[in-house]
């Protein structure tokens, strides 16, 4: 019984420790450019599983209880993707949530 519990425990932690999916508003093929190198970055524990977004030096605002997140932009826009972790971020962003960041240089649009 213990055996069956812990199975059942595991299968509902794991199943509820999914981040978020970052993706563009692109084509389909383009789409999930953004969430590859994120979700790569959480394997390498550079960031947290909410980070904090920052597009062309402001901070995108997005609920971070949802499972997709629609990021305003092109694979074609992003110039540079970058990754700070918790430590780097909290000090240069004085954010109270320590997931570090996702640093996003695109281009501007005229």
């Amino acid at each position: 019984m213990k055996q069956v519990l812990l199975v059942v425990y595991s299968i509902i932690v794991l199943g509820c420790s999914n981040h978020q999916t970052f993706i563009l508003n692109d084509t389909e093929a383009n789409k999930y450019f953004v969430s590859e190198s994120i979700n790569h970055a959480i394997k390498e524990n550079q960031i947290d599983k909410s980070p904090l977004i920052v597009i062309n030096g402001i901070p995108f605002k997005y609920n971070k209880k949802q499972d997709t997140i629609l990021l305003p932009l092109k694979k074609s826009d992003i110039l540079n993707l970058e990754f700070l972790n918790q430590n780097s971020s909290r000090i240069i962003y004085n954010e109270k949530e320590n997931a570090g960041a996702i640093i996003i240089t695109a281009r501007i649009k005229d």
